[in-house]
């Protein structure tokens, strides 16, 4: 399988040119400010390109992957069979694959939790 991974296009997505393969993982940052806008934006870009399956991880610029919008922006990629992965996983062809947006505490962005309990993979 090729995989291609890309991340923190900060929704200059466009100027990209990928070439063909299996996987498609962006690992987040796709958007500047994460306005709905930008993300739609992003999920058409990621529908047309070239690949069997496309992952996203948000990143913390994709507030609108946390915020009150949270539902009508995990639509958007479901609309474009575009795999959503939030602390969550899936399995291609076997290859099981995990995603998570959560950082340690840094300024403002989105999907900041403070170290200890709330970022631990076991919540313990």
């Amino acid at each position: 399988m090729k995989f291609t991974f890309i991340s923190d296009t900060h929704s200059l997505h466009n100027k990209l040119v990928l070439e063909a393969g299996d996987v498609l993982i962006h690992c987040g940052d796709f958007t500047n400010k994460g306005s709905l806008e930008d993300a739609e934006d992003f999920a058409d870009f990621m529908a047309k390109q070239d690949f069997s399956h496309k992952v996203v991880i948000a990143g913390n610029h994709d507030f609108c992957f946390e915020d009150d919008r949270v539902d009508e922006a995990e639509q958007l990629f479901k609309e474009r069979d575009i795999i959503y992965l939030n602390d969550s996983g899936t399995e291609i062809e076997g290859l099981k694959i995990w995603g998570s947006p959560i950082q340690p505490q840094f300024f403002n962005w989105a999907f900041n939790r403070d170290r200890g309990h709330d970022i631990s993979c076991t919540g313990s």
